[in-house]
């Protein structure tokens, strides 16, 4: 019996409470009230919550009227000891009014109104009320329960489970023999202490951050304190181990995702290209055609204006030609009509003089002259040179008077000059001199 009487003693002195409680009960106040001002507690001093619940009391027409109430018009009524004003004042006092009015929606939603009175009244029903009020928490609500039983130690089952796996009492359902169980292990003076001190392991023993059995080193050295703890470990790698597992699930279903979407990416890549490609292959193939067709255009333009230039150039020429000939035939005739008569007589007399040379050889050469008679040959041949000379003179002369004259008439008609100049040559080349003989 000494081992659990020093362990509670040490639970005692080793548990802290994450809220402040009252020294000593409120005087003068509902329960109700005594709720208010530990909630109010968590912002602010003891003395500045207990005056802001009778502000509260003498501002509003009851406390229901307070839960239906705007934050900033509860804010407005709260004690502190800032010097803030305005809006900075109200958003000082903005999470005390908060809190104040979710605990009186808690009570109001649990017992169906605004008191908490029944509490006085019945052991077990204080003990399920205390339990079920989530906004002031087990120590609160079980400091509650101690107020309205005078100072008894609250005793539900909850209370009695927690003792049990601690190895304080022995396990049983009746709320009496359990009583009857604890009050010995109670500390005489020491029952508000218990009471604060075991509903606060109740409610932070299954806590996931930071359980109290990990802090209160009392605890962690019961059986159930360190089974406990290895259960937890247990369960910490267990959730380690399947959230790797969902990381590696995740990452592989990721990965797997990665790829289909890199195989869709390079597949939709490869349709764009050959897309493309198609694209670009039907531009060159348009452009290969508009450019045949334009080479086409050009070719047969360029033929086209060949044909014109060739058209223009014959044309130009034909009237040039026609404008030389008109030319020509001014020009001749504004000359006089004997200007070309010398060169025609010449050309003339140079053929009758070769004319008449070939037939005096020919004849020359016929004729064998006497032999007996060589100095009348040589007097003769010499004469007959002499008559051939002058003959060839008077004949050279006819033929320049004559072909100056056809000259003459050549230049009046320019067509047929030169068929003039021929037939006048041929006439007086065919022409024999004559040869006077002794």
């Amino acid at each position: 019996m000494s081992k659990k009487t020093d362990l509670v003693a040490r639970l005692i002195q080793e548990v802290e409470l994450r809220h402040p409680i009252p020294k000593e009960p409120l005087e003068g106040v509902s329960l109700l009230e005594q709720g208010a001002v530990l909630i109010l507690m968590r912002h602010m001093t003891e003395t500045q919550a207990k005056a802001s619940v009778k502000a509260l009391r003498a501002a509003f027409d009851d406390w229901n009227e307070v839960r239906v109430s705007q934050s900033q018009e509860i804010a407005q009524h709260l004690k502190t000891s800032t010097r803030k004003k305005g809006v900075e004042m109200l958003r000082e006092r903005k999470d005390a009014a908060m809190a104040l009015r979710d605990y009186l929606q808690d009570v109001f939603q649990e017992t169906h109104h605004l008191d908490l009175e029944e509490l006085r009244e019945d052991e077990q029903t204080a003990g399920k009320v205390a339990m079920s009020l989530r906004a002031l928490g087990l120590p609160a609500a079980a400091y509650l329960v101690w107020v309205a039983t005078d100072g008894q130690v609250p005793v539900h089952s909850a209370l009695m489970k927690i003792m049990d796996r601690l190895e304080l009492i022995s396990r049983t359902s009746s709320v009496k023999k359990a009583r009857s169980a604890i009050e010995p292990l109670v500390p005489k003076g020491k029952e508000l202490e218990f009471t604060l001190a075991f509903h606060e392991i109740i409610e932070r023993w299954d806590d996931e951050s930071n359980p109290i059995y990990l802090t209160v080193p009392s605890l962690l050295a019961t059986p159930y304190g360190t089974k406990t703890m290895k259960e937890r470990e247990a369960s910490i790698a267990r959730a380690e181990a399947a959230s790797k597992r969902e990381e590696e699930r995740i990452r592989k279903e990721e990965e797997r995702d990665r790829k289909k979407a890199e195989a869709e990416a390079r597949k939709r890549s490869r349709e764009l290209e050959r897309k493309r490609k198609a694209e670009e292959k039907k531009l060159a193939e348009s452009k290969a055609k508009a450019a045949a067709a334009e080479k086409k255009k050009q070719e047969a333009a360029a033929k086209k204006a060949e044909i014109k230039k060739a058209a223009a150039d014959k044309k130009a020429a034909e009237k040039k030609e026609a404008a030389a000939k008109k030319a020509a035939s001014k020009k001749a005739a504004a000359k006089p009509a004997d200007a070309k008569k010398p060169a025609a007589a010449k050309t003339a007399a140079k053929d009758a003089a070769a004319s008449t040379r070939k037939a005096t050889a020919k004849k020359a050469a016929a004729k064998k002259p006497a032999t007996r008679k060589p100095a009348a040959k040589k007097a003769a041949s010499k004469a007959s040179t002499s008559k051939s000379s002058s003959d060839s003179k008077v004949t050279t002369k006819k033929v320049t008077t004559k072909k100056a004259t056809t000259k003459k008439a050549a230049a009046k008609k320019p067509a047929s000059k030169k068929a003039a100049t021929k037939k006048t040559t041929s006439k007086k080349v065919t022409k024999k001199p004559t040869v006077r003989r002794r």
